[in-house]
């Protein structure tokens, strides 16, 4: 039961993340590449989230990985992982296109600037 709470909480976060890269990229606010790493990432994400039940009871009869089952703190705390990830990922992605704004509008003042002193 706490594997399906555990994925109930994960999956709208992640859900999230890849609905606000597509975005992006739809926008042309992110490169190709980076699209793909983070789509990749997302779904990396989803598929071990997932998968964290099947491997648990595969490995709960080895002994050398023995432990117990899932307690609320681990779930919390994997929830939390997953949202400060796509938090930092959200303002990376801000930070980026501030930088790019940036960078734009130098460019401008410069060709301006160097515009003035021919004249």
């Amino acid at each position: 039961m706490r594997y399906v709470l555990l994925v109930i909480l994960n999956t709208p976060i992640i859900l999230l993340g890849l609905l606000n890269i597509v975005t992006q990229y739809k926008m042309k606010r992110v490169s190709k590449q980076r699209f793909r790493h983070q789509v990749i990432l997302w779904i990396l994400i989803l598929v071990v989230i997932v998968s964290s039940f099947p491997l648990y009871n595969y490995l709960i009869g080895k002994p050398l990985l023995g432990s117990s089952e899932l307690s609320l703190l681990d779930i919390i705390q994997t929830t939390t992982i997953i949202a400060m990830l796509y938090a930092l990922n959200s303002q990376r992605q801000k930070i980026d296109q501030a930088e790019k704004i940036i960078r734009d509008l130098h460019q401008e003042v410069s060709i301006r600037l160097s515009g003035n002193k021919n004249e």
